[in-house]
């Protein structure tokens, strides 16, 4: 799959989800919700949170670095970090319905996300250290 066409079709599933996420906003009373309605609707801004996260991720490393990076790379990079930020934005969401949220707890995220990022990093680095070999 090309460029374009990834944009493409990432652009579509964003709208979409949104759209979903304003519908359920729209029909759905959260006083009165079942446990469907918050697991939809927490999923449904994931989706969209992630589409909208990944594609302004990849425009500005392609703004950014030019002609140096590639694609395919910059797309990989840009979706894992928007999963990366969107699951903890979910969270904090989640912790703040219920009235957990705190400083703390943000802290907490943050360097889950952070350490998570890290890892990623680390073992993907020694996997292309060991093809070298």
């Amino acid at each position: 799959m090309n460029i374009k066409t990834y944009n493409v079709i990432m652009i579509l599933a964003t709208l979409l989800a949104w759209l979903g996420f304003f519908i359920i906003i729209n029909n759905f009373d959260p006083y009165q919700g079942q446990l469907v309605v918050f697991t939809l609707f927490y999923f449904v801004l994931f989706l969209a949170v992630l589409g909208t996260f990944s594609l302004f991720g990849f425009w500005l490393r392609k703004l950014w670095n030019r002609k140096r990076g590639i694609a395919r790379i910059m797309v990989c990079e840009s979706f894992r970090q928007a999963i990366i930020f969107s699951l903890a934005l979910v969270i904090a969401l989640i912790l703040q319905a219920n009235r957990l949220l705190s400083w703390w707890n943000i802290v907490l995220l943050v360097v889950i996300a952070t350490i998570v990022e890290f890892m990623i990093l680390v073992f993907r680095h020694d996997e292309s250290k060991q093809l070298d070999n």
